[in-house]
């Protein structure tokens, strides 16, 4: 046991800790940007978080460990004195422009500017930022003009994703945050989750936009612009009208959407059940034909880049059944115009995700049918907030509407997907159904819930038992191979999501400051709108969707056969 002082209060630990870890669990602030709880950030970067130690000066209070004895200050005149400066000296290389900032709202280096009442000591004042941004990818952008070089993108990219895409490399005589060898995004193993986006104080880091593309497309009068909303967008856009966490706001997003001027509002819920169809079809077949074993998901675009750059021999387990919102999009491009009597070159499809991968999944060149893309255009649940403020929509007062029903109809199978186990209890839900001929009512699979990094279980359909998994976190992949299980075991269905926690703490969702992130697990919080939803909604199944049966009827035939499959399935190959 150590007895310590701070701020003449007395504290007492047995265990190894730093100043930081101890003052926090005390309620005592001491101001940071680079410390992150969830991604083991404690790596000094900042310099933000000195305190004084009686007999030792100024110390990091973030890398500095508790010793017995220890009489630290966390708010003397030095302390103030010495993070003011240090402050100071990141604003000598911030462009502190607040107003046309995407962050300005949750910037927590602006938070600490405000109570430091820090100036640069001289204002850093680019002219043309050309130099400093690299917008080469898909998915992520980098504003280093912005950037205080705090590491937490390389520590949330290490512990999140263990790829380790993004690091700080040198740059002439500068140090930089960078994808591997300081090449696009897209050209590098990394896998575009924006996990590092999302842990990013200020805005270095943010996705590409494409609001620019719906802005336009929703002005041009030939264009009939349809969107759906993915199911975890629902979760947190409360979040960004300070309605609080675990908000259930779909009905005020449906309204919000029109009221932009949207000719429909559908649901990629919708998708997430066509899915459902097509990957439940898929996973009866291959236990018919014993195999090929394992079948893996492939909804997660993060995951499949996982895959094609590190696990290129899995390709051929991973599940042909399109993700939800290039299976929409197909659908959007086809069955739609046939029902609406609008021509498929005249329909523009919008998504919007909580993923910036999703940006790179629309646009790959392969997400075509017919020549007509699948998804036109992908928008974040922070690029829908912004346009949703930006049109002074006042969110929080909206009433509630419901989406239209030709491709918003949902069932609590297609919510569910948002979160880690969702794809695997949908499915299976589906599958057992499908294999048994039978409408059957036990279809809670509470064993691949919650937020454990592998979950496994053994299920029955049709009379015999078959392994499955549910890897939550990309890091987990590679500790799952690593393990060696899938060759001690023979598993049936895997599923995968790159986001710890799925879809509702992806990196396209709102950001949560380091100091809420010690208060709330948004994981949890968030995914309760959904299991929520999928408790009260009257069907359950995905193939019990009437607007979905519709579709297969009129328009798409058998599930994976024939039309479906065609429009439906998509194989992916090793890169060249």
């Amino acid at each position: 046991m150590k007895t310590l002082t701070i701020n003449g209060n007395t504290y007492a630990t047995n265990e190894l800790t730093t100043i930081l870890k101890l003052a926090k669990e005390n309620n005592i602030d001491i101001p940071t940007l680079c410390y992150l709880n969830d991604c083991n950030s404690e790596v000094g970067n900042c310099g933000v978080c000195v305190v004084e130690v009686e007999g030792k000066g100024l110390v990091k209070a973030c890398t500095t460990y508790v010793e017995e004895g220890m009489v630290i200050s966390t708010n003397s005149p030095v302390v103030e004195e010495a993070v003011k400066a240090r402050m100071a000296q990141l604003l000598d290389k911030h462009e502190f422009k607040c107003g046309p900032c995407n962050r300005r709202e949750n910037c927590e280096f602006l938070k600490l500017v405000i109570k430091t009442k820090a100036r640069a000591n001289k204002p850093f004042v680019i002219a043309d930022k050309t130099a400093f941004v690299d917008n080469r990818s898909k998915s992520i952008v980098i504003d280093r003009t912005k950037c205080v070089s705090c590491g937490r993108c390389v520590a949330a990219c290490k512990e999140k994703t263990g790829t380790c895409s993004i690091n700080f490399i040198k740059d002439g005589e500068d140090t930089i945050i960078a994808p591997t060898d300081n090449k696009c995004f897209d050209d590098t193993n990394c896998l575009l989750c924006g996990q590092c986006v999302a842990a990013c104080p200020v805005a270095a880091l943010s996705e590409k936009s494409h609001i620019e593309r719906v802005t336009e497309a929703l002005n041009d009068s030939e264009k009939h612009v349809i969107v759906a909303m993915a199911p975890s967008v629902r979760t947190a856009m409360g979040e960004l009208f300070k309605m609080g966490y675990g908000v259930d706001v779909t009905g005020k997003l449906y309204t919000a959407l029109r009221n932009l001027g949207f000719d429909k509002v559908f649901d990629i819920n919708f998708g997430a059940d066509m899915t459902i169809m097509e990957e439940a079809t898929e996973l009866v077949q291959r236990i018919k034909n014993n195999g090929p074993f394992p079948m893996f998901t492939s909804c997660c675009p993060a995951w499949v880049r996982e895959v094609e750059n590190y696990y290129p021999e899995l390709l051929e387990n991973l599940s042909s059944a399109k993700s939800p919102q290039q299976i929409f999009g197909a659908a959007s491009k086809t069955y739609y115009p046939t029902i609406s009597g609008i021509e498929a070159k005249n329909v523009y499809t919008v998504t919007i995700m909580p993923c910036t991968a999703k940006k790179y999944e629309a646009d790959r060149p392969e997400m075509e049918n017919d020549g007509l893309r699948n998804i036109d255009a992908v928008i974040t649940t922070r690029e829908l907030a912004k346009m949703i403020k930006d049109a002074k929509i006042d969110f929080a007062k909206l009433e509630d509407s419901a989406a239209d029903p030709a491709m918003g109809e949902y069932t609590g199978a297609g919510t569910i997907f948002g979160a880690t186990g969702g794809v695997m209890e949908a499915a299976l839900r589906t599958a057992k159904d499908f294999a048994e001929n039978k409408d059957l009512h036990q279809i809670e699979y509470e064993q691949v819930r919650g937020l454990n990094g592998i979950k496994e279980a053994a299920v029955e359909i049709a009379g015999n038992e078959y392994n499955i998994a549910v890897i939550n976190g990309a890091a987990n992949v590679f500790e799952f191979i690593k393990s060696g299980k899938m060759d001690s075991k023979q598993y049936h269905f895997i599923e995968v999501m790159a986001c710890p926690g799925g879809c509702v703490n992806g990196g396209g969702q709102p950001h949560v400051s380091a100091a809420e992130r010690e208060k709330i697990d948004v994981r949890t919080v968030r995914a309760s709108v959904l299991y929520n939803q999928d408790k009260h909604l009257p069907k359950r199944k995905s193939h019990e969707n009437g607007a979905l049966i519709k579709m297969y009827d009129e328009y798409m035939g058998k599930p994976g056969e024939g039309i479906a499959h065609k429009l439906l399935h998509f194989k992916y190959k090793k890169k060249s």
